[in-house]
């Protein structure tokens, strides 16, 4: 991996006259910045599942696409995605295993279900200064996750790519999300674990940024300096004024 070139930043300078954070979802309300891809090569290889890891590629982005286009899913909680998901993994794969493909569900979804509640806890506190939204790369259902998750709550703005027709990288996505936040770029933070999608695009609309980098950054070629990182969730209270 490359080095990080970490820009020095103080805290009043990047974020003192903000009012809205706006966050991705998976892998960043769910997880502290782990890619599904990589929770999920990790977990076969605990079920002693072996595959190589481009096949388990294969099948991961298979039964994504499959979610995304399957109207169903809106309605879906977490272990009901999963089920899902993994059912579509496994079949691709050739392989009927009810064991193993529970292990699968609930070695992700236990994780996950201990994170969100985590994460609760953090927007009631942020709530109390900031207007908080959710924009995510995901199936339909992000919005029955949050209100299955106790986030509904504390969110302005909950939006879907599927729901809405866009998706990040595309600018546009950012700037719907702020018209309905109802805040300016410079008066809004984004977090989110992927600097390509996340990170790079709010930045070219004008917001502030809060990388969290997770356990595998993944950073793309000539990414430019590196405002504000963080390696968990909660280290957001620890950063902003």
């Amino acid at each position: 991996m490359q080095s990080l070139d970490v820009k020095p930043f103080r805290i009043e300078d990047q974020f003192r006259n903000c009012e809205a954070i706006l966050l991705d979802f998976g892998g960043t309300l769910d997880s502290d910045g782990e890619h599904w891809l990589d929770r999920f090569l990790e977990l076969y290889e605990q079920a002693g599942l072996d595959y190589p890891h481009e096949e388990i590629k294969r099948v991961f982005y298979l039964a994504d696409d499959i979610c995304c286009k399957d109207p169903d899913v809106d309605g879906f909680g977490l272990r009901d995605l999963m089920k899902y998901h993994v059912h579509l993994q496994l079949d691709a794969l050739g392989l009927q295993d009810q064991h193993s493909e529970d292990r699968l569900v609930d070695g992700f979804c236990s994780k996950t279900e201990r994170t969100l509640r985590r994460n609760a806890l953090l927007l009631a506190r942020l709530k109390e200064r900031y207007r908080l939204g959710v924009v995510s790369n995901f199936y339909g259902n992000v919005a029955t996750l949050c209100e299955e998750a106790g986030l509904s709550d504390h969110l302005e703005v909950i939006l879907d790519s599927t729901c809405v027709g866009l998706s990040k990288p595309d600018p546009e996505i950012f700037r719907l999300a702020l018209k309905k936040i109802k805040a300016g770029p410079a008066e809004a933070i984004f977090v989110g674990d992927s600097f390509e999608r996340d990170i790079i695009p709010a930045h070219n609309v004008g917001m502030k940024t809060i990388w969290l980098k997770g356990p595998n950054p993944r950073l793309p070629k000539n990414h430019g300096p590196i405002g504000c990182l963080i390696s968990s969730l909660p280290e957001l209270e620890s950063v902003l004024p």
